[in-house]
């Protein structure tokens, strides 16, 4: 059965505060056409609506973002850009959703969840429903509640994701679900192996996976757009009768976020946003209407900016270095989920020692990099899990960094003691420019501080997969006696960085690292499901291998980010992986009126 919102203003009026759900409907005014917004709530307090007979109808709070590109692909198993993960992050109810404020999970469609060895039981609300706006009733829009997200849909999500024809990017990082790989590289799917995959309904609202090994990092998982239900049923309804049409067309749409699609602005260069009248869950943001328009260009969504009809926009690069002279209170830099690093070879005869890898890495002042190099477009890093990653510290916390003294003594302590002394370094790096002009300035540094011959260090250039192949473990002679390379995140986790890339035996391990305690506090890591315990785990081994006394298998070098311009009247917690959450944004109203009649 259908819920249906119905039109018009609600006056309700009560005396004694009850649980029963209520429809409040209000007129408000979108680009001169009046619409009702509609909201269900539940009582708390004895309350009275009646507008004045003159009142003015109050205008929206409405945020105005672009994108620069077409209408984006808003299928959650095949999305990849940022415009179409913003849109289904907002229009689509997650399993779980990532607090880009604290860099936890929370529940969201999972109102709880327990694991016990390999099995993760998700406890599902069941008060999020498909919504579907209904045709335009004059000046406004009806609502219809069509039935609950259940525990089917993410299955059913889940499953498209196994199957090789679906082309989900990165799909590889859900093999850690039982029976996922196996059907992924099976050229004929029967009935069977999806059955088989790890991800089942034991009723509506009850959620299991089952996956190869402990994995704590699972739940972090859970948070990503992949995981985002869809409408199992309908779906199957639509394929059997018509198998060319897509189940994201906007005559059939359905949505289930806290904002839903108004009808007619679905696929289209310009999409309208309007809350979610059946959303039960409280917002930290007072947003009401979302326009989000797709331009050509940068330059085009700059100039909507700095006309004041944009909140946020990209700032092109042609106009950085004037802009942040001028008005740098309005700029931010967004760092990135790439970290890039020298990588050490553990067998060559040049950075076999501890002491030397620390002074090596000591010895690099990594604002300079960030200023002559990338003109600050990038965020140093002394450590490897960047910001945005659960179990990350803050940028200025663990590690060493850049220090000089610090680098001087560690040479001194080698059992070179010199690095005169030392034999020649093939340092090999890509192809691009930019690359080789960071090259030479760490090199320069490494003559500075380390007292190094110029002619001591080789600079190899060469292609990006001759770089690839030339520095993994069993390239032998190939191999270079220190590299360049850098490393993109699939799941916003301390596990995707630390484990993934730097265990001796769970990652490449390009540096040939032999396995030692960081290693252990590792898999430590992955079977503890407490969140602080991991946080305090993953702190302690970035201590281990970037502190004072650290291993340095590699040198966190920067995270690249991008600015964005954003208006006074605007705060909001940027989302430095995945989708925006702009339930969360917090607008002045007021001020963004004033600031647009000036």
């Amino acid at each position: 059965m259908s819920l249906v919102v119905s039109l018009g203003l609600v006056s309700v009026a009560c005396s004694e505060p009850d649980d029963t759900p209520v429809v409040v409907t209000e007129v408000v005014v979108i680009e001169g056409e009046e619409v009702v917004v509609t909201r269900l709530v539940r009582q708390t307090i004895a309350i009275t609506a009646t507008p004045e007979p003159n009142a003015a109808p109050r205008e929206p709070i409405t945020l105005d973002l672009a994108y620069v590109g077409n209408f984006p692909n808003a299928d959650p198993q095949t999305a990849a850009s940022k415009a179409s993960l913003d849109l289904i992050e907002n229009a689509f109810v997650g399993l779980t959703r990532y607090n880009h404020q604290t860099n936890q999970v929370e529940p969201e469609l999972a109102a709880s969840w327990s694991v016990d060895g390999r099995t993760w039981t998700f406890n599902l609300r069941d008060d999020i429903y498909w919504v579907r706006p209904t045709e335009r009733n004059g000046a406004y829009y009806d609502a219809v509640a069509i039935r609950p997200v259940t525990a089917q849909d993410v299955v059913y999500a889940l499953q498209r994701i196994c199957q090789r024809e679906t082309q989900t990017p990165d799909a590889f990082t859900l093999f850690i679900i039982e029976g996922c790989e196996r059907a992924y590289n099976l050229d004929i799917l029967g009935a069977n192996d999806i059955a088989s995959i790890g991800a089942h309904a034991v009723d509506d609202y009850t959620l299991q996976f089952t996956l190869t090994k402990p994995a704590s990092y699972f739940l972090t998982m859970t948070s990503m757009w992949m995981f985002t239900p869809i409408p199992a049923q309908e779906i199957e309804v639509w394929q059997a009768e018509t198998p060319e049409k897509d189940w994201l067309a906007p005559e059939q749409l359905m949505s289930s976020g806290p904002f839903m699609p108004l009808p007619g602005t679905w696929n289209s260069n310009r999409v309208v946003l309007h809350p979610n009248p059946f959303w039960p869950l409280p917002r930290a943001g007072n947003v009401e209407i979302i326009n989000l328009n797709y331009v050509e260009s940068d330059e085009n969504a700059f100039k909507l900016w700095e006309a004041k009809g944009l909140d946020i926009s990209p700032l092109p690069a042609a106009r950085i270095e004037a802009f942040i002279a001028a008005s740098s209170g309005k700029v931010r830099l967004l760092p990135e989920q790439t970290v890039f690093y020298l990588g050490f070879n553990f067998d060559s005869g040049v950075f076999r020692e501890p002491d030397v890898r620390r002074a090596f890495s000591a010895a690099i002042d990594r604002e300079a990099l960030v200023e002559d190099v990338y003109g600050g477009q990038v965020v140093a890093m002394r450590h490897l899990s960047p910001p945005g990653v659960f179990g990350a510290p803050p940028v200025d916390q663990a590690g060493i960094g850049y220090s000089p003294d610090y680098a001087r003594l560690q040479m001194e302590a080698s059992g070179f003691r010199s690095c005169r002394l030392m034999p020649p370094i093939r340092f090999m790096i890509s192809t691009s420019d930019l690359s080789l002009l960071q090259a030479e300035l760490i090199r320069g540094m490494w003559v500075d501080e380390l007292d190094c011959e110029e002619s001591q260090i080789e600079i190899v250039q060469v292609e990006f997969g001759t770089l690839l192949a030339n520095t993994r473990a069993d390239a032998g002679i190939a191999r270079p006696d220190v590299w360049e390379l850098g490393w993109a995140s699939y799941y916003p986790d301390a596990h995707n960085w630390l484990s993934d890339l730097l265990h001796c035996s769970d990652s490449e391990n390009r540096q040939n690292r032999p396995c030692s305690e960081p290693d252990d506090l590792l898999r430590q890591a992955t079977a503890v499901t407490d969140p602080e315990q991991r946080i305090t785990l993953y702190r302690q081994i970035e201590n281990q291998f970037f502190g004072e006394g650290g291993l340095f298998p590699i040198v966190p070098l920067y995270a690249r980010g991008n600015y964005v311009l954003v208006q006074n009247w605007l705060e909001y917690t940027p989302a430095l992986f995945g989708g925006e959450q702009f339930d969360t944004y917090q607008i002045d109203a007021d001020l963004k009126r004033l600031e647009r009649s000036r």
